[in-house]
């Protein structure tokens, strides 16, 4: 499979996060000639079902994922890989869910060990526990965090990196791309994405 593929897209299902319908994602993805797509929702998977018809009459690969936000409203974006790992992303978006005010969201992150067999990680946007002590000069603390998180996906957790053209973006990208290198860390530009990325596509068609 080759071309890129957005592994970092939100729906009309995220409240004013996204205003396209599913259908309209893949309906564009497949004018441009992705061979892929991912759906990405905030801490949510209302959209899975429709996505994945959508993505298959489409003739698309849908990768069914999630935005999740843990606690200290850290997010971590979460891409199911097979059956095991989508299982495993409903239990941590209602672990995230249970107990929390109507539509709110917060995971302990404890609550991913024994929870991530089949899942791929990247580290999250701006609002990423990593972005996020990068950009208050912890960069120290922000390498633990990344070791953390790659000790409990091994190699199936990706530095992220988004340019939206805000002030201190670029700034951002090359302390994550400087944080990757001295940890000989997978970098992965998002919402681009290698189709090459084990595991990832043809698993829902």
């Amino acid at each position: 499979m080759d071309g890129p593929v957005p592994l970092h897209v939100h729906s009309h299902f995220s409240l004013l996060r996204g205003a396209s319908s599913v259908e309209d994602l893949v309906a564009r993805a497949a004018e441009l000639g992705y061979p892929a797509l991912a759906l990405t929702d905030r801490d949510a998977l209302y959209g899975a079902v429709r996505f994945v018809q959508a993505c298959r009459a489409a003739g698309l690969a849908p990768i069914l994922g999630c935005e999740l936000t843990l606690e200290g409203g850290h997010h971590l974006t979460l891409l199911a890989e097979s059956q095991t790992g989508y299982a495993n992303l409903c239990r941590l978006v209602t672990l995230a869910r249970a107990g929390r005010p109507q539509g709110t969201a917060a995971l302990p992150p404890d609550a991913l060990a024994g929870r991530t067999e089949g899942l791929l990680a990247l580290s999250g946007p701006r609002s990423g526990e990593i972005p996020r002590l990068l950009r208050a000069g912890r960069r120290t603390e922000a390498a633990q965090r990344a070791a953390w998180y790659r000790e409990r996906f091994a190699d199936r957790f990706y530095l992220e990196l988004q340019h939206h053209l805000l002030p201190d973006d670029a700034w951002l990208m090359a302390e994550l791309a400087a944080l990757g290198m001295g940890l000989v860390h997978p970098l992965q530009a998002t919402p681009w994405a290698v189709a090459a990325l084990p595991g990832l596509t043809g698993r829902w068609q």
